[in-house]
Parts: C-alpha cells; sequence; structure tokens
C-alpha cells in the first residue's frame, strides 16, 4: 500500500512540461491509492555489471523489439549534474549517463585511485593497479541499481503522479543517505510494457587513508546501518 500525491491540472501541466521537479505539499491534494509498489537492487547480470546506456536509451532502438521508439520520446531523464528533461526536449540534450558517471568518479575517486597505485608501486604488486574504468566495470565498486515500479501491466500509476513520485523520494533519499549514498541519475521508462524507474547510485566512505572510495560497507557502517553476520 503507498500513499502519494496528486496534482491539480495546472500544476500536472508544469510537471509535464518539465518546469518543475518538486513542489510544496501546500499546492498539492492527497490521495490513498492502493498499488503494487516492487523494487529490485542489483550492480550484475548474466552479461556482467548493468550499463547505463539501456536506461537513457544510448543505443538503436530498433534492436530491441520490446521497446516502443515512439513511445521513448516521452521518457524522463535525470542525472546529478545536468537535472531533469524529457526525451524529446531538444534543448536539454546532455551527456550520455555512462558519461556522467564517469565524471563522477573522476571527480570524486581519482585522488584514492592514484594513491592507491602508488602504494601498490611500492610494495611492488602493480599487477593490482586499477583505473577509473576498472571501478566502473568492478562488481564491488561500480554503481548499484535499483528499479522501482508501481502497479502492474493493468493498473499503475500515472506518469505525473509517477514523475511526482520519484522526485520527492529522491529528494529524501538525498537528505536522509546524501552523505555516503550519492544519486547518479535516473530515467522514467514509458516505453515498455509497464511504466517504471531505472536509478543507479554509488555508496563511498573515507578508507584509513582519509581517501574516499566507493566501498558499500563502511559507507553504510557510517550511516549507523548494522551489518548482516556472514556465519548467519
Amino acid at each position: 500500500v503507498i500513499s502519494y500525491w496528486v496534482l491539480s491540472g495546472a500544476k500536472r501541466r508544469q510537471i509535464q512540461q518539465l518546469r518543475c521537479c518538486v513542489l510544496p505539499a501546500k499546492l498539492l491534494k492527497r490521495r490513498d491509492v492502493y498499488l503494487k509498489l516492487t523494487r529490485h537492487n542489483g550492480r550484475a547480470g548474466t552479461h556482467g555489471t548493468y550499463n547505463p546506456k539501456h536506461n537513457d536509451r544510448s543505443f538503436n532502438l530498433s534492436n530491441s523489439e520490446h521497446i516502443d521508439p515512439e513511445r521513448a520520446k516521452g521518457n524522463i531523464y535525470w542525472d546529478c549534474y545536468h537535472g531533469i528533461r524529457s526525451a524529446s526536449d531538444k534543448d536539454k540534450q546532455t551527456a550520455a549517463f555512462s558519461d556522467v558517471e564517469k565524471m563522477f568518479y573522476e571527480i570524486h575517486y581519482s585522488h584514492f585511485v592514484e594513491n592507491q597505485n602508488a602504494r601498490n608501486a611500492k610494495i611492488r604488486h602493480t599487477e593490482r593497479n586499477r583505473t577509473i574504468e576498472d571501478l566502473l566495470a568492478g562488481k564491488k565498486t561500480c554503481p548499484e541499481e535499483t528499479i522501482y515500479q508501481f502497479g502492474t501491466l493493468d493498473e499503475h500509476a500515472s506518469v505525473e503522479d509517477l514523475v511526482l513520485v520519484v522526485t520527492e523520494f529522491m529528494s529524501e533519499f538525498h537528505e536522509r543517505f546524501g552523505t555516503h549514498v550519492h544519486l547518479l541519475d535516473w530515467a522514467l521508462h514509458l516505453d515498455e510494457s509497464t511504466p517504471h524507474i531505472h536509478e543507479r547510485h554509488v555508496f563511498d566512505c573515507e578508507n584509513k587513508y582519509g581517501e574516499v572510495a566507493p566501498q558499500q560497507e563502511k559507507a553504510l557502517e557510517a550511516l549507523g546501518f548494522n551489518l548482516p553476520d556472514p556465519d548467519k
């Protein structure tokens, strides 16, 4: 069971035009809706780590039978450097998600990579050296992906409600966990059988050398979470 906010007609049009992302509660009307909410987390599948190109549709859509190219024009995208846009917004065509994620890793983790490689060289184990590309491809250091779906094929939330839910949720997520869990990008897909959201984030925390590095368990500990006992 979820409860979410429904916009008035005027504010719906604003969301549709992507002129605003999150609205103050006083502008909204409350409605309780009973829908199935599903959430799946992961980093890799049978073909390796998940590729963000699927999320921002940075490939030839004609090669995917389950994607409707015409409906793909209504997809909505967000990334941490450029904000929100629609697939058809020609004035806001920005970098691909893969480029955004690489930029984030380079800005935040290059210091760690360079220093760790220097430590490896000092003990003559340069075979352990890694690059930013290695971090992005590693199953423990790559972004984690979450898929959210509200409803089923037969009954699901409207596009406007989904946009509002995801923007408010991401804002709250950042407020609570943003010190160690960083939202990189998300996409609202309207071109498949059921509207759903792909969101990608990275966990990080300082290591014993004072360098910020992508590491989930240490990040969760820093946020106050108790990690599961691997022996149980």
